[in-house]
């Protein structure tokens, strides 16, 4: 069945207790259960930003987070012929059939087999089982990445997504509300593919100042650029991203756009609340409201290149690393913000023996 097998039987997991808690466990290794499927040492897990919102975490109590995740190849099947024994392997958490209605339309986070996919146990574990479907349709090597890099690559394929999901045309100007990681990655991404000038938003002058440092062209506090724009000192933006889930920052970034521009909702509000919204407004100005969810494997495959090719460089992201004892700790400074933004749970080497 593999070409490979690991000399461990069991490994240490972080397990959600509660919303706000963790505990690390020692439980049994995984085993790949045909041969379609991988098994991989994790090399590092990045903590995304959007497990550490407790509303969302308390639908996840008793499961291992970790999905921007990479690791080494131990165990790999026989039919698993684009992936090598020790490789450097990138998997997304989910993955699409292909062939539904969804896949066909390039919506692949709608597709049944998408979301019902997932990794065994997750990235904050010493050793992920990807299974089958995972392993054939959004998995690949990339030993030409060091681990801290690959990590990035389902973060940035979600910046790069929401980009994509702005309507065709003018681009000159775009706003970026939010300097946490996500939307550092945002500004990066917009530069990329193609925005000529990007604007950073944030209350935090010190996510202010390393939004300057990665690429935002001048950035300013809420109410500075509301006032600005409603004065006719700043022009208006073609699309504005909005990170932070709360409702009233999302409204007010339909100030920022253009009478024909789009905001792109990048974060979700917690569920049942409501947002106010002046649809009359909306509609007399043609304001498009388009939501950008997560992201499939065409949208990984460009953050690999990008990433591969030195056009966006993460290293000044990288803010803290910890080992899987301390994820308690390494949860609990990644909800500061300020100057904390990417925290990395990193896992020892794989022996070259």
């Amino acid at each position: 069945m593999s070409t490979s097998t690991p000399h461990v039987q069991t490994m240490k997991q972080a397990m959600i207790r509660t919303p706000t808690s963790f505990e690390v466990q020692e439980v049994a290794v995984p085993r790949i259960q045909n041969n379609r499927e991988l098994l991989l040492k994790t090399a590092a897990s990045g903590i995304c930003s959007g497990d550490l919102m407790e509303w969302y975490l308390e639908k996840k109590v008793g499961t291992v987070l970790g999905h921007e995740v990479v690791g080494y190849a131990v165990e790999v099947g026989s039919e698993c012929q684009h992936i090598a024994p020790g490789d450097l392997v990138f998997c997304h958490h989910h993955a699409p059939c292909g062939n539904c209605r969804f896949c066909r339309a390039e919506d692949p986070v709608h597709c049944p087999q998408w979301r019902s996919s997932k990794l065994d146990p997750g990235g904050m574990s010493e050793y992920i089982r990807v299974p089958a479907i995972n392993a054939q349709q959004d998995s690949f090597s990339i030993s030409d990445l060091s681990p801290d890099v690959g990590v990035f690559i389902e973060p940035l394929a979600c910046s790069i997504k929401a980009i994509q999901r702005i309507p065709d045309g003018p681009r000159d100007l775009g706003i970026v509300v939010g300097c946490g990681v996500m939307g550092l990655l945002n500004i990066l991404a917009a530069k990329a593919l193609g925005t000529r000038t990007v604007w950073a938003v944030d209350p935090d002058s010190t996510r202010l100042s390393i939004a300057s440092r990665v690429g935002a062209d001048a950035v300013f506090s809420p109410e500075i650029m509301l006032q600005s724009i409603q004065s006719n000192k700043l022009d208006s933006a073609d699309y504005a991203i909005v990170g932070p889930g709360i409702p009233s920052v999302l409204s007010g970034a339909t100030k920022y756009v253009r009478n024909g521009g789009t905001i792109i909702q990048f974060t979700p509000t917690p569920f049942g609340q409501t947002t106010a919204l002046d649809l009359s407004e909306m509609y007399l100005r043609e304001v498009a409201l388009i939501a950008s969810y997560s992201c499939g494997p065409r949208e990984t495959k460009t953050a690999y290149e990008l990433l591969r090719t030195n056009r966006i460089d993460v290293s000044p992201l990288i803010t803290h690393r910890f080992q899987i004892d301390e994820i308690q700790s390494a949860y609990n400074l990644a909800k500061e913000g300020g100057a904390v933004l990417k925290v990395l749970v990193t896992f020892p080497e794989i022996s070259k023996e």
